[in-house]
């Protein structure tokens, strides 16, 4: 077997100084403190955040903030320690592909143990997994590419892979696919067998607790109020010093500022640029504007049946020349990007940003009259009631409302609720026009192959593999490069070749606003966690 690694700078040095999987600070707190948040001498750190999730069985999450809870409390085979970094082992020891690239063989790390004090096995990795898949819930397809599992012996799993995947050790860090104690997990009804989807009954018990090895462990989840973490008594590496962690679901921006204000809170994750802007240059707060890897888009139906004129090539290109990119970061906030494509800035193998002097409205005119729409057109964008990390999508098909009004498309806006048809047109293809957001499945630049056509957001667009073969074609060749060069030559060309032309233009990288309490470090925007508390120390 030929060791081949896909992380861009794999450092177990930069591991070993961590805080989760076996690393962080020695000056763990013991005392048991739970002092008010905001009290320098408190060991326990209050994290306000937003909702829109109804399970923290691992098996099952999905959503946005969930990983927060399961990265805490639970351990993956690799894990993501910066937010633009490349996985790393966390688990793992050591681990080797075959050299077709449809075999992993992971080992594990020495001394791992479960909160129970039950030790790590192989054994748990594969259950863990299996019942994943079995479960057949949203995260499920996540691990559609690992076709079987051995466990030879207690610290050796092997994966055989359907195909060639560069991007199976970015799945691995899914939360979905962190390990349970098996034996806890069975205990409370769960199991790993093909009928788990109908059989397993244990996410009534990993709902309220939690069966992991991570550095936490859950004591009590009130649905829609807060989720409360203690230190793991039997957590076998080095802990950092927060003894506690309550975690309020708190959605609303302007209770977060004021209870950040106040000292009631440490973390505000669900800030606005106006509520930023309320506590710029407060004492004791520090603020984080950044580029999440969420992204909105505009979609324009290659099939005129559903889209008229916008199925037009060369209609596309005008609207591509015609949007005010800057002004859509202004709506977005600061923080926010413009991709060069599909592939947002912070992933390996990214082009940066689209130039900020790309907007040519004359340029714009002229290819809508090569498409023989001089006098322009009038056309329906239909747009639902979701918002991107804040912003509503209804303002940003507004602001390209304005910007096609100067070019002579007439946009007529009609807004569909999500849940009241919008949200099965858009999967089903037959939407014509839209603005939609799209979020990162797994923190790999893989997961935006799904835009390509013939991919599952490309057939939205009705974007078939057959109306472009070639770009089709580059789905597999980036799924197989798992030497990181060959795969960034590739995305390259993806980006290159979908930067004028195809039915998706990337008009903003979504920021995400944080605000915390300088008592704190380690706060961070994660992609993959949205907030890791297990890099979190208290100065």
């Amino acid at each position: 077997m030929k060791k081949k690694f896909l992380a861009l700078a794999l450092s177990l040095t930069m591991v070993l100084g961590l805080a989760a999987c076996g690393g962080g600070s020695d000056n763990a707190s013991s005392d048991g403190s739970s002092a008010a948040a905001g009290d320098s001498g408190s060991s326990t750190v209050v994290v306000a955040m937003g909702s829109g999730f109804s399970t923290l069985d691992p098996g099952y999450v999905y959503e946005k903030y969930p990983p927060m809870i399961v990265n805490a409390c639970y351990e993956t085979l690799f894990k993501f320690y910066s937010n633009d970094g490349a996985p790393e082992p966390c688990l793992a020891d050591t681990y080797e592909f075959s050299e077709d690239g449809l075999t992993l063989t992971v080992t594990l790390k020495d001394g791992i143990t479960f909160a129970s004090g039950n030790p790590m096995t192989s054994a748990d990795v594969a259950f863990s997994i299996n019942r994943c898949k079995n479960l057949q819930g949203n995260p499920a397809f996540i691990a559609d590419t690992i076709d079987s599992i051995e466990t030879p012996d207690e610290k050796t799993i092997v994966f055989h892979l359907n195909q060639q995947d560069s991007a199976i050790l970015s799945k691995l860090t899914y939360s979905s696919l962190a390990v349970l104690d098996s034996a806890v997990v069975k205990e409370n009804g769960g199991t790993d067998a093909e009928d788990a989807a109908t059989t397993d009954t244990a996410q009534s018990y990993l709902d309220t607790a939690s069966a992991g090895s991570g550095m936490y462990v859950m004591t009590s989840y009130t649905p829609d109020e807060e989720v409360v973490l203690e230190k793991n008594p039997n957590y076998w590496g080095e802990a950092t010093n927060v003894d506690k962690y309550i975690i309020k679901i708190q959605p609303d921006s302007n209770t977060q500022m004021m209870t950040l204000s106040s000292g009631d809170i440490d973390v505000a994750m669900n800030m606005t640029d106006d509520t930023m802007e309320e506590l710029q240059g407060a004492d004791g707060i520090e603020i984080i504007n950044g580029a999440t890897k969420t992204v909105g888009f505009v979609m324009m139906n290659m099939n005129e049946t559903y889209s008229g004129p916008m199925a037009n090539p060369k209609v596309q290109q005008a609207v591509r020349k015609a949007l005010d990119y800057t002004g859509i970061q202004t709506i977005c906030g600061e923080g926010t990007l413009t991709p060069y494509d599909i592939i947002q800035v912070g992933f390996m193998g990214s082009k940066g940003e689209r130039t900020a002097d790309y907007t040519n409205l004359e340029e714009a005119k002229t290819l809508l009259a090569e498409a023989g729409y001089a006098e322009g057109f009038d056309v329906d964008l239909t747009v639902c009631d979701l918002d991107m990390e804040g912003v509503l999508l209804s303002d940003l098909a507004q602001k390209v409302k304005d910007d096609l009004a100067q070019i002579g498309i007439n946009v007529n806006i009609v807004a569909q609720p999500w849940a009241a048809g919008y949200g099965d047109a858009y999967r089903d293809g037959t939407l014509g026009f839209t603005v939609m957001y799209w979020g990162t499945d797994y923190n790999d630049p893989n997961v935006q192959l799904e835009f390509l056509p013939g991919g599952v957001v490309g057939l939205r667009a009705g974007w078939t593999a057959d109306m472009n073969q070639e770009l089709a074609d580059m789905y597999q060749e980036t799924m197989a490069a798992t030497d990181n060069d060959a795969r960034i030559a590739v995305l390259e060309k993806i980006q290159d070749a979908m930067y004028e032309d195809g039915p998706f233009v990337m008009i903003a990288q979504a920021p995400a606003h944080i605000a915390y309490n300088t008592r704190l470090s380690g706060v961070g925007i994660s992609d993959p966690y949205a907030l890791d508390l297990t890099l979190i120390n208290i100065q």
